[in-house]
């Protein structure tokens, strides 16, 4: 599991946070100056996918900002990071660690590529650090090659055509690999057709039989922000089912039952996210709008306050600041009966 996080990090982060919540909207939270880092770990010279590598982004001095752990599909990414030059360090068990130099200055950085050196020949490495389904290992070799393929230019290349060719290639040769079709529904997505990408999102899952959680979620997750609640609502609840570990679909989750003000359980599924995903700003974005409804001043102030560290200098670092202080006023003025408006 994992593939999905990519996806959904990114489609997320402009599109969680309900229209009327009251006291916050879209615009207050723009993140037009910050930028994004994500990218895939591969073990060099076979491009197999490394899981779980400890990523730390540094500054340009080398102090420690964020760090992550890589999902099971080598993918990481880290959100609200300031313009200018960033050191990436990247370990593995059983790989030399690597140190990446990168130019945040104009663009942000969505298709990085990591190779990791085995410290021992990649026969006897690889067994024990990557992760691959059962089906998968079931699909013709040259399909699983295909596969690998596709991926690599999808996430690291940012070439969702090329990578779009070698899924379908995939699925022409194995008409059951379900997982293929999941990864033509992304780069249908990165190619902006939502509606070709909700095809291949549901041939997956109908050929997994809602077993893949991935493909579940990505589903769920589409049709929920095109209002298909009925069919939406289970897909995203059956893939978090088989993969709670999902900090995007709890905080899809999240997002759903705040809509309906159903503040307990979004309440519960953005805690999960946040002990799932500490280093994601959009996380506590979400505590946020969910305490200010609760009017729970001291929780939004910390739920600002971990925003705020995380992106404290970018538009919606600077919207964060001043909720924070209006909130402060609120709680201080909260025992002598006064009200102050947060907005």
């Amino acid at each position: 599991m994992g593939r999905i996080d990519f996806f959904l990090g990114v489609f997320l982060l402009s599109l969680f946070l309900p229209a009327g919540a009251p006291g916050f909207s879209r615009s207050a939270f723009s993140d037009g100056s910050t930028r994004a880092l994500a990218g895939t770990v591969f073990a060099e010279g076979n491009n197999e996918r490394v899981p779980h590598a400890h990523v730390v982004v540094c500054d340009d001095g080398g102090s420690p900002l964020q760090e992550t752990y890589a999902a099971d599909s080598g993918q990481f990414s880290f959100e609200g990071l300031r313009t200018g030059h960033y050191i990436l360090r990247v370990e593995a068990n059983e790989f030399q660690p690597a140190e990446l130099h990168i130019d945040l200055s104009f663009s942000s950085e969505r298709g990085l590529t990591v190779s990791l050196k085995p410290t021992r020949p990649p026969s006897s490495s690889l067994p024990t650090t990557q992760t691959v389904s059962a089906h998968e290992l079931s699909m013709p070799q040259s399909a699983r090659d295909l596969l690998a393929s596709g991926e690599k230019k999808l996430y690291a290349e940012k070439n969702p055509q090329g990578a779009l060719r070698d899924f379908q290639s995939a699925t022409q040769q194995a008409p059951t690999f379900y997982e293929a079709y999941y990864q033509s529904g992304m780069a249908q997505l990165a190619l902006q057709n939502s509606s070709e990408a909700e095809k291949q999102f549901r041939k997956s899952v109908e050929l997994s039989q809602k077993k893949y959680a991935d493909a579940d979620i990505a589903l769920g997750t589409l049709l929920l922000h095109h209002s298909d609640f009925a069919e939406g609502e289970p897909l995203l609840r059956q893939g978090l089912a088989s993969n709670p570990q999902s900090w995007p679909g709890q905080v899809e989750l999240g997002e759903l039952e705040l809509s309906r003000d159903h503040l307990q359980p979004a309440l519960a599924a953005a805690q999960a996210a946040a002990e799932l995903a500490p280093q994601q700003p959009i996380v506590y974005r979400l505590l946020a709008v969910i305490h200010l409804r609760e009017k729970n001043y001291p929780a939004l102030i910390s739920a600002l306050d971990s925003y705020i560290e995380l992106d404290p200098n970018s538009p919606a670092g600077v919207r964060a600041k001043e909720l924070r202080a209006q909130a402060q006023q609120q709680l201080a003025h909260s025992l002598t009966g006064k009200t102050v408006a947060v907005k």
